[in-house]
């Protein structure tokens, strides 16, 4: 790993992915969030649980429940981002995937085909799919 990264972030690679999963057994992208930001750096984002994506909901649904959710974050102009800020990025043609950055040019997230991992955000395979860069700014 690269040695910007926090020695912790060690510690949630290979968390199995699991749909609502919110804890060491299984996360989601948003459950994977949510526990490192309350185990290690401190806050708590608010729960989204506002649509249950694997119900036969459409990706543009997913999409509009996510930006009324939006406004809990400010965005972050891309190269300002930083250690605990969220990353929303497109699967599928439509933004309903997320991850947190880990340093800059680094992001940890996890999806239904793969367990937890940390990848570079900057590589081809990830660079064209990011719809921005936010910071939580509930409390």
């Amino acid at each position: 790993m690269d040695r910007t990264l926090p020695e912790w972030a060690a510690e949630y690679i290979g968390i199995p992915y699991k749909t609502h999963g919110r804890d060491r057994l299984g996360c989601d992208c948003w459950g994977l969030i949510q526990m490192i930001q309350q185990e290690r750096l401190g806050s708590l984002w608010k729960p989204y649980e506002g649509v249950d994506w694997f119900k036969g909901q459409k990706p543009e649904v997913i999409g509009t429940d996510a930006i009324k959710y939006a406004s809990e974050f400010t965005p972050v102009t891309p190269g300002e981002e930083k250690l605990g800020d969220g990353i929303l990025i497109r699967m599928r043609g439509h933004p309903f995937h997320c991850a947190l950055v880990l340093a800059p040019g680094w992001m940890i997230h996890t999806h239904e085909e793969a367990n937890s991992v940390i990848e570079n955000y900057r590589s081809m395979l990830w660079e064209k799919r990011i719809t921005g860069f936010y910071r939580y700014a509930g409390a």
